[in-house]
């Protein structure tokens, strides 16, 4: 298989590149098919992994999605109207492209319902930014879950081969909470008010989602 496919490369030559620029735009895309509930991924242009702002943007996911039930998206999306089990979003960190992306699934007669609370919640957030107690809340969560990530040989390799991937420094481990910790609220809503683009949200929807019309 490996021969198959990568057999035409050219020996000895290094592959070349072109840089890219995050493409989509807001919007809407609706993929048919016949299932009687709808999946949605839904998101725009993230931060760079090495952005001085990176780990407020970070903590900023957590409380926005990042934080499973206990996140702003799933408290309204979940918890008050009862519109899908579950709704995430999460930083994805590539080479060429930083997207901060989500997803979410409800009956085709409710995803409507629900793609038009994830806008407001990320308008609302990106306007009001958070407040002292949620940002305490996910620092507190997030260098608390820290250590219960190294129990095992295969995690620690895990998390070492991740590290390397990402080029952080071999201290990264020892001083990861520590920049947690040190995001201020001054600044958390800053980057909120940079980083969450309501207007650029594109909602990709698989399903056969009634009131919805792909843009």
């Amino acid at each position: 298989m490996l021969d198959d496919l990568l057999g035409q490369l050219p020996a000895g030559e290094g592959l070349k590149t072109a840089a890219v620029e995050f493409a989509t735009e807001g919007g809407l895309t609706v993929v048919d098919m016949p299932t009687p509930q709808s999946v949605a991924l839904f998101g725009h242009v993230g931060i760079d992994r090495d952005h001085p702002d990176f780990f407020a943007a970070f903590v900023l996911n957590t409380i926005l999605g990042g934080r499973g039930v206990e996140s702003r998206l799933s408290a309204e999306v979940r918890e008050k109207r009862g519109l899908t089990y579950g709704v995430s979003t999460f930083l994805v960190g590539k080479e060429e492209a930083n997207m901060l992306m989500g997803q979410v699934a409800s009956a085709n007669d409710r995803i409507g319902e629900a793609i038009a609370v994830i806008r407001d919640e990320w308008t609302k957030m990106a306007r009001d930014g958070v407040t002292q107690a949620e940002l305490n809340d996910a620092q507190t969560y997030l260098t608390g879950a820290y250590p219960l990530r190294f129990d095992g040989n295969a995690k620690i390799a895990n998390i070492l081969v991740g590290m390397q991937r990402q080029g952080l420094s071999t201290d990264y481990i020892n001083t990861r909470n520590d920049k947690i910790n040190a995001v201020t609220l001054g600044e958390i809503n800053r980057v909120a008010a940079e980083l969450l683009q309501p207007e650029a949200l594109h909602f990709i929807v698989v399903g056969q989602p009634k009131g919805l019309n792909e843009e």
